[in-house]
Formats: structure tokens, sequence, C-alpha cells
């Protein structure tokens, strides 16, 4: 399990990075750009987005739509999703952060065990509060660096954290003025993430404590002998054949005040059928106002809150904040 968590956590760095060392003089001037939207003071944010998928007999169309804002350390997003045919019920998200505790709202966890067949756990669904918060110190992770992450040159530091200080990964990006384009085929996906994936598992050690991932050496060492396995090639080659003929493309385009990336995914899958995701994001630079945080909550650490979701009751230890 904690295998499956940590290559989970590598993918999503890769995927969610776009500064890395060794790049090009476009990924460069791209990060220069996002450097430039830390720097606002407060901004407010909007996407929206469709997932269409069609595999096995099945086709399934779903919508979704978020609205956030921003202002330093502190923030809060609300995601909502639609299933046209009415056969899905995707539970709203309402998250805060206000720089040491992120709240989400009860109801999309119950939401969540009633869309999987599942019952709510009794620790859940004994909460009387609205939201439950998650002490983020309590993670392991300095609160200060998490909140060094959204600097200016966060993302370049994150990346040379997860990847590693001497990597030579780069982003293709193709720039015109202040646009940037990417369109990947399927054989260069795969490379991308391969080499994402080897560069990652080779700094695991570095990983593991920095994000306080409590993986034993054994464990790393047994990811790092996979990934630098001959197997490990050729299993990413087998999937350029399953993923042959899908395509990612990114346009993202920069002023002084707003930023809109549009995103598509096509992926089409042997012997399985295709998903794609159409998604529009915008950013605009925006006044600081105050944010209206959550005041029915219950904060927990990080083990408490693993202990709700999985054990029949609230676990000892936890602190009720009621201001109703």
């Amino acid at each position: 399990m904690r295998i499956k968590k940590t290559l989970a956590f590598i993918m999503a760095a890769a995927l969610a990075v776009g500064t890395m060392t060794g790049c090009s003089q476009a990924t460069l001037n791209y990060s220069k750009e996002i450097a430039n939207t830390a720097k606002w003071e407060a901004a407010t944010s909007n996407f929206e987005g469709i997932i269409d998928i069609n595999a096995q007999g099945i086709s399934k169309e779903i919508k979704f739509t978020s609205t956030g804002y921003k202002a330093k350390d502190q923030s809060y997003v609300d995601m909502k999703f639609t299933d046209p045919s009415g056969t899905l019920n995707i539970p709203e998200i309402k998250a805060y952060n206000d720089g040491t505790t992120a709240y989400i709202n009860k109801g999309y966890f119950e939401g969540i065990f009633a869309l999987t067949g599942q019952a709510v756990p009794e620790g859940v669904a004994n909460i009387k509060e609205d939201y439950i918060g998650i002490d983020l110190a309590s993670s392991g992770m300095n609160v200060n660096q998490i909140k060094a992450f959204s600097e200016p040159d966060g993302m370049v530091q994150f990346a040379k954290l997860v990847f590693g200080e001497n990597n030579d990964l780069d982003l293709p990006f193709v720039q015109n003025g202040r646009e940037y384009t990417i369109n990947l085929d399927a054989d260069k996906t795969v490379d991308l993430a391969g080499k994402a994936i080897k560069a990652a598992s080779n700094n695991l050690d570095n990983i593991n404590s920095t994000f306080n991932m409590r993986l034993p050496a054994e464990s790393i060492a047994q990811i790092k002998t996979a990934v630098n396995d001959a197997s490990f090639d050729t299993q990413l080659n087998n999937l350029k054949e399953t993923l042959a003929g899908s395509t990612i493309t990114s346009k993202e385009d920069f002023t002084d005040s707003t930023y809109n990336d549009n995103f598509n995914m096509d992926l089409k899958i042997k012997n399985f059928g295709t998903i794609s995701l159409v998604m529009k994001a915008t950013s605009a630079k925006s006044e600081v106002k105050t944010i209206d945080f959550p005041t029915s909550t219950l904060k927990v650490t990080q083990d408490e809150y693993i202990k709700l979701l999985i054990s029949p009751s609230v676990s000892k230890g936890t602190t009720t904040v009621n201001t109703k």
C-alpha cells in the first residue's frame, strides 16, 4: 500500500509541476510568468470542464465547475459536479485553507461513500459539525515550508525537492509571445511520465524525509530497483501501444493581470475505450478581501482524520470547535 501511495504521489507531482531544472528557454519564460501570478496579493479563479467516458459499452458525461479565491496563504474553493443522466450524484466540494488548517465539508465525505455504495463510517456520521478541519502541521511537514511553495519561486523549489537538483526534465512548450502551448502524443506523454517517475524514484529518500511519508528503507530500495530495471522500460513501451492515438494539448496565455488555460486530453485505451477531458480555467488578479471561514468545525490531526474514515467511531483526542 505504501508503495502504491508513493507512486501515486510521484505521478501527481510529475503532472502538476510545470517548472523543472534543466529546462528550455520557453519553459524558463513560462516559469517566470507563473511566478508573476504568484506575486498577486489576491486572485479569483474559475474553471469548467467536461469528462466523457465511452468504454466497455458504457457512455457517461460529467460536467464540473469551480470557483475559488486565494490571498497569500489563505484560500477557498467550491467545486460542483453534474451528471446530465442523473445516475451519478457526485458531491459538492467546499474547501478552505487558513494557512494552518485545511477544512472540507462533511457532506463531501458522506456523498463519496454513498456514491461508491458504502456505508458512511460511524466516526463520520456522528460528526455534528459541518466541516472537518485537518491540521497541516500534523502531517509532519513544516507549515512554513508549505507556505513557501506558494511563493513566486515555489514551483521551482517543489520541482527540485521532488525530482532532484540535477534532473533533466523539461516540458515541451512552444512560445508565441505570452502564449505557451504543449502538444503531446502517446509516445511523448509516456516518455515524459517515465522520465519523471525515474527522477522522483531515485530521489525518494529526499521526498520521504521532506514530506514525512514514513516509507521504510526497504520499500524505497524496492521502488528504485523497479524503475531502474530494464523491465520498467519494457512496460513503458507496452503502455505506448496501449495508448496509441491519444493526445494531450494545452494552451496557456498570460497578461499582467490574467491567466487563461485551455486543456484537452483524449485518451484512447486499447481494448477498453476512450476517455476525454476538456477544461477551461481562468484566474484574475483581484482585490484583497476577507474570507469567511467555516465556524462549525471538527479539528483533527492527519492520523485522527484517517481513523475517522476507516474506524467505526470518532477517535479520542479530537478537538471540537462549534460556534454556531
